[in-house]
Order: C-alpha cells, then structure tokens, then sequence
C-alpha cells in the first residue's frame, strides 16, 4: 500500500471557458476556450490522487467557474469527497446576479474561501450586499484582509491592478524567457498553486497548460521543449511525487520559462486590457 502525504494546497479549473478577456491570464483563458470539466470527471480524478494524498486545500477555479453548469456538483462533490479540506471558490463576478443566495449555499457548505477577483465594477453591488446583509469579522490571513462568519465561511474580494504576461511576443509567435528561475519565482503570483489538470499535478497553471495552448493557438514549440512538462501522474514512483511536494513553494527549472521584474514591457495596466466576451 502506498503511504500517503501532505500538499498544502490544490487547485483545478472546471473549465477554461471565461467571459473577460484579460491580457496576461495565467490561464490562458482570453483565448476562446470552449466546454467544461464534467463532475464525474473531476470526481474519479480526485478520488485517485486522494488515495495517496492528503489535501488539506482544494481550489475551484476557472476561466469562470459559474460558466461550468455542473458548478455546485462541483462545490458539493468536493465536500462530500474531503470533508475536512478547506475549499477556495474563486470567481470574476460577471454572472452572480444568476445567483443570488450563493453566499447561502457556501455557509452550508462550509469551511470556504468565497473570493471576487473583480476586473471590473459588473460585482460591486453583488459585494456591497453580501458585506451588508451578513454577520461578519475581519480577519487577516498570511496577509490577506477577509470577511470572516459563521460555519469558518471567509468572503474575500481582490482588485488586481496588472498582470504580468507570461511569454514574449503574441500567442501565434510566443517565446519562453529563460530566465534565471528564481528571479521569475519571486514575481509570481502561483507560488503555491500547483494545479491539477487531466489526472495529472503541474507545477502551476502555466506550465500545466502550455502543451495544449502552444497546439491551439498553432506557434511553434521548437523553444519551449524544456518547459513542456508532464507533470505528476497517480502511477508515478513515490520518489517522483515527493520530489514534487518537497517543492512546494519554491522555485523550479520551469519557473525559466516566465518573465522577472527586468522584464518591464509584460507588466500590463490590467484595467486598460480587460475586456468582456459576448
């Protein structure tokens, strides 16, 4: 039987799909993605790395979450599966007046970050609600300012001011950097955001992603060989998946691939290049 260990912290896209457009998405989410994870999926996946893991933190994230149809066999799935985990559901906001007592189903879920990442103004009186119609704390958490009631439910909303493009040049021609890889590390924001994606657990979305999003938008991958990465899979030796897990957090040969603070001209005003899909 294979023993089983700690990583901190997991997350999973239910489908790229988003409804902005932002320059610099990590995600790769401003190209015109289409379809979503199906919970039975997501569900057998899971289960397996669970078999061997312990996950003290899941994240449910996107492109747009709410785009996904099976979005709450998703928040309910995952609770049922890891009922002591933390959950974290992020989302941009665009589609929660489709959802008006969603704060209410998160207290009955429990134990879940509810975060707003919000692009735009389209959720302020979605927020402006939600901080007024409930019994909150503030709290602060490893830096971060949240809301904080009952049954250990936490609302949080971030306002990104710039994204950092991830490659040279525009998709149909993108380049890695080859940077020094702890310089690229030190400005990134998926530090601790290993992602898991088709069965398998990437570094980040990033590097998850990069494979299928060289092959959609057809450039060439002659240059980034190196960074083209498989991952962790649940068969691996448990060597490997150690390996990975003692990284955490720390920098890697793929972290090359992303710009540093030299690289001034893939800083992007983020509220100058967001735009809402139809």
């Amino acid at each position: 039987m294979k023993s089983k260990h700690t990583l901190p912290f997991l997350e999973t896209m239910i489908t790229q799909v988003c409804n902005l457009s932002c320059k610099g998405c990590t995600n790769y989410s401003d190209l015109p993605h289409k379809g979503y994870v199906t919970w039975e999926s997501g569900k057998q996946d899971l289960e397996n790395w669970l078999e061997i893991l312990d996950i003290p933190d899941f994240g449910i994230m996107g492109g747009e979450p709410l785009i996904n149809p099976q979005w709450r066999r998703w928040v309910y799935g995952v609770r049922e599966l890891m009922p002591n985990s933390q959950i974290r559901f992020t989302t941009n906001g665009l589609l929660l007046r489709k959802y008006p007592d969603i704060i209410d189903e998160m207290f009955e879920v429990g134990n879940i970050i509810f975060k707003i990442t919000a692009h735009t103004e389209d959720a302020d009186e979605f927020i402006k609600k939600t901080e007024n119609d409930y019994n909150w704390d503030v709290v602060e958490e490893y830096g971060i300012t949240r809301l904080k009631g009952k049954n250990n439910v936490r609302f949080q909303v971030n306002r990104p001011k710039v994204f950092i493009k991830t490659f040279k040049n525009n998709y149909k021609k993108m380049l890695p950097f080859n940077n020094n890889p702890k310089d690229a590390f030190d400005c990134c924001i998926q530090q601790t955001c290993p992602l898991l994606y088709k069965g398998r657990i990437f570094k980040c979305s990033t590097a998850g992603l990069l494979k299928d999003t060289l092959a959609f938008v057809g450039a060439d991958d002659t240059k980034w060989k190196k960074y083209i990465d498989k991952g962790i899979g649940i068969n691996d030796e448990i060597e490997k998946i150690n390996q990975f897990i003692s990284n955490f957090g720390k920098p890697n040969y793929i972290c090359s691939q992303c710009p540093t603070k030299k690289n001034n001209a893939n800083i992007i005003l983020h509220n100058l290049d967001t735009i809402t899909k139809k």
